[in-house]
């Protein structure tokens, strides 16, 4: 081989080499620029305003290497019945910095929120070039923020109150404890979860709170308390006693966990009447059923499965129920009575739910009932039966909260300092353009090592 064949060989070789190299080097470059990444928003400022029951407004701060692009935050209002829960979009005008807000309405015709319900929520923002922070889940409280609360827990109970009324603050905190432990007791049921219970001073400071009504309803029924869900109880108006109404509304926490199914539930006659049972006294509804018994004005037992909606009856409503549940129990013993509901809440019918434990049905028992009150009997006609459900279904949620994705207004003013760590992400963008890079160097350096291969000596 002669002297320039070497050289040329050796070029060669080297331009091979400086190929191989170049490839190499442009395949590196690939495969790192994916891991390029931009810094992630930061927030901070995370907060929940509560300014009166009918709202909440979600808060959070935010700054970040580029312009904001979206923010949104995620909810859940915690139930024994199953957790629900959406989303908020909030209104982002853009810049780097941003003070954002989203606002939930919690009485409206969608849905109710009852004050004292627990809400867990997270903010998920993210800029431009595709950076997204989620913030850490928080739970709070949801109150009444016009007035200054202060909670005592005993067990499993949380009381809430405000502004001198510590005396019935306690009051509703060992009632209410008596109410579930009363009520377990006679339909041989355990509780498997706390509850909490709401006080006001009176009905007027409560009324933004409550669920709409009927305006004639209202003016003609002072309404005491309620369960407003399977875990959450108010207590509205002291002229009741707090100490009863406490135990008339623990008492229905207990009756739903006892009785009512994924599709079936007790009527309203025994619901209230055990409510009722529960209290240390019945009250005007004593004096009420007695006068009804008299006057032979009394509602037949099936047609009592709803509440009834005419004021002037309400009285005799829940003193009808609460004598009707207390001659069962008298009559037919705590387990059968308690066997009641637990045959309902496996899917039967009331009806029944009755005949299984006690030998009669609705209809019957009323008869038994008049007659025990001194009253005649009456002939009722035959009734259809329903068929009852049976098996177990998946239990539907109580609040109608909707999960789409809704705009709010974006307001300024951040309180509070909760932190969230940045996450990295990497623009489709800056990816695609390195790549091309990567992929030109490649190419060039590859041109110039095969032209000094064939280069001649």
């Amino acid at each position: 081989m002669t002297q320039r064949s070497r050289s040329r060989a050796v070029r060669g070789a080297l331009g091979l080499r400086l190929a191989a190299v170049a490839f190499v080097g442009a395949l590196a470059l690939m495969l790192v620029a994916p891991g390029i990444s931009h810094a992630a928003p930061q927030a901070s400022g995370v907060a929940v305003e509560t300014p009166d029951p009918t709202s909440l407004t979600f808060k959070v701060r935010v700054t970040g290497d580029a312009d904001i692009a979206s923010a949104v935050v995620n909810y859940k209002v915690l139930s024994p019945d199953g957790n629900v829960g959406g989303s908020l979009r909030a209104e982002v005008a853009g810049g780097r910095a941003a003070d954002i807000s989203a606002t939930l309405q919690t009485i409206s015709a969608e849905r109710y929120i009852p004050t004292g319900t627990q809400i867990t929520y997270s903010w998920a923002v993210t800029d431009k070039n595709g950076a997204t922070t989620n913030t850490p889940e928080a739970t709070m409280t949801f109150l009444d923020g016009r007035y200054q609360w202060q909670s005592k827990k005993e067990g499993r109970v949380t009381v809430y109150w405000y502004g001198g009324n510590d005396a019935n603050g306690q009051l509703a905190l060992t009632s209410t404890a008596e109410g579930l432990a009363t009520t377990e007791a006679l339909l041989n049921v355990k509780l498997q979860y706390d509850v909490r219970v709401v006080v006001w001073r009176n009905s007027a400071d409560a009324k933004a709170a409550q669920r709409p009504r009927a305006a004639t309803f209202d003016q003609q029924v002072i309404t005491g308390g309620s369960r407003v869900s399977a875990d959450v109880l108010h207590i509205y108006d002291p002229l009741g006693g707090f100490g009863d109404v406490a135990r008339h509304e623990a008492a229905h926490i207990v009756t739903k966990v006892a009785g009512d199914g994924p599709f079936s539930q007790v009527p309203s006659w025994i619901d209230e009447g055990t409510a009722v049972y529960a209290q240390k006294d019945p009250g005007g509804y004593k004096p009420a059923v007695e006068r009804a018994i008299k006057a032979d004005g009394l509602a037949r037992l099936r047609n009592m499965a709803a509440p009834t909606n005419q004021p002037g009856q309400v009285d005799v409503f829940y003193g009808q129920s609460w004598s009707t549940v207390k001659f069962m129990v008298d009559t037919y013993g705590k387990d059968k009575f308690a066997g009641v509901f637990k045959t309902v809440k496996e899917g039967a019918a009331m009806d029944e739910a009755l005949e299984k434990n006690i030998g009669v049905d609705q209809d019957g028992l009323y008869n038994a009932w008049r007659k025990s009150v001194g009253l005649a009997t009456i002939d009722f006609p035959p009734v259809p039966r329903a068929p009852s459900i049976a098996g177990a279904q998946a239990t539907q949620p109580p609040l109608g909260i909707p999960t789409s994705v809704t705009s709010a207004e974006n307001t300024s003013g951040a309180v509070g300092a909760v932190s969230s760590a940045p996450s990295a992400a990497v623009s489709p963008t800056t990816a695609i353009t390195v790549g091309g890079g990567a992929v030109v160097v490649a190419a060039v350096l590859g041109f110039l090592a095969l032209r000094l291969s064939r280069r001649k000596a």
